[in-house]
């Protein structure tokens, strides 16, 4: 948009000794009383003009946006903006700034443009082999709770945990991919096994850098619940269809609305009393997690689509009272574990979610949909009233 650097002065703080360089017109040697912004000493101009270090971010940025006001340190470069097109202009910095070791991040405030420019955070390489060690034991895990489960049978023990792995395996697989597709840093899933009745509490995959749009931040919450879900429609369908197969007569805690839908086409009838088999149940504990899963709240898969829809605020409110909720519904209903949800978002989940490094920009239709699609999930996933 214009290749002049702003007229640039370098202040320094005679307390502190505090550095930074402002848009100024004063002249080398004045002193502003009370200029430090770090200790609120007097802050004297001791040169004019940018440094080598700081012109070609600054100019890398002028390509995109009409510079208004900058303060910028050794750690960060604050700048107010201007652009037509904050959404195209964003992804172009984003990228060349980058290689340059510079991770942008844009806000609004008061109206106004901000554009940040922080240090890219250096990525530590993941350690492969705690991963497998993990996938081998929630392997084990989930084998002697299929085993324990089934009547010591074997067969039934490894279709157990071998659906289990598969479908929790595809709800990380659709976060990694659509990270890698949108240039996020993340390690190879993370299998959690447990001394419980399932023999697991899930998988995570851990996010190692900045996620960069609202776009993204809808596609890597969405992809993992929505893959999840598919395979678990087919696995319950198959299980339902063979539900005669080693039958072992038992009551579901909640039947899931899909879960019900499955039933009626399967067995002409919808219980949640039936004869259960190895790939019905792993079908509905992946539902059942799905569900929680997609809460609106906190750093959730749901939380990370409401966090791009809603905002920083709006989001931080809806959690709290998603969490409140499942304290009440655990009161009212003491035999769900709805209060230990409730639990965990508010006690996990205290602070805002950062959001993206571009906060400003709209959803493409293509996110809403995804988000929509992510809705209808959840939805899928609530219990009947049976």
């Amino acid at each position: 948009m214009g290749s002049e650097l702003p007229q640039l002065r370098k202040f320094e703080c005679s307390d502190c000794k505090h550095v930074d360089y402002r848009l100024s017109l004063r002249e080398v040697g004045e002193t502003i009383p009370g200029g430090c912004p770090r200790c609120g000493g007097n802050a004297k101009v001791t040169a004019q003009g940018a440094p080598k270090w700081l012109e070609k971010p600054l100019k890398l940025v002028l390509k995109r946006f009409k510079i208004l006001d900058v303060v910028a340190s050794a750690e960060r470069i604050d700048l107010e903006v201007s652009t037509r097109e904050p959404k195209g202009a964003f992804r172009y910095i984003l990228g060349t700034l980058k290689r340059d070791g510079y991770l942008p991040v844009m806000r609004e405030h008061d109206g106004e443009l901000r554009l940040t420019l922080i240090k890219y955070p250096k990525v530590k390489p993941a350690r492969v082999i705690i991963n497998v060690a993990l996938f081998i034991a929630t392997i084990i895990t989930t084998f002697l709770a299929g085993y324990y489960m089934f009547s010591n049978s074997f067969t039934n023990a490894a279709l157990f945990s071998g659906a289990l792995m598969l479908m929790l395996g595809s709800h990380e697989l659709g976060h990694k991919i659509s990270a890698w597709r949108r240039g996020v840093e993340s390690t190879m899933p993370y299998f959690i096994p447990a001394p419980t009745s399932l023999g697991t509490f899930g998988a995570v995959i851990n996010i190692k850098s900045p996620i960069p749009t609202k776009e993204a931040l809808v596609e890597m919450g969405a992809a993992g619940p929505l893959t999840g879900f598919g395979l678990s429609v087919i696995v319950i369908f198959v299980g339902l269809s063979l539900s005669a197969t080693n039958p072992l007569d038992t009551q579901l805690p909640f039947v899931p609305v899909m879960f019900a839908f499955l039933q009626m086409i399967t067995l002409g009838r919808v219980s949640s009393t039936l004869s259960m088999n190895p790939l019905i149940f792993a079908g509905w504990v992946v539902m059942f997690l799905t569900m929680f899963n997609l809460m609106p709240a906190g750093q959730l898969d749901g939380g990370h689509i409401a966090r791009a829809i809603l905002g920083r605020q709006r989001h931080f409110t809806l959690t709290k009272i998603v969490g409140f909720s499942m304290l009440g519904l655990g009161m009212l209903f003491p035999d769900y574990p709805f209060w230990v949800w409730g639990f965990m978002i508010i006690f996990f989940f205290r602070g805002y979610h950062p959001g993206a490094l571009d906060d400003i920009s709209p959803l493409s239709r293509r996110q809403k949909i995804l988000a929509a699609a992510a809705l209808a999930v959840f939805l899928l996933c609530l219990p009947l009233p049976i």
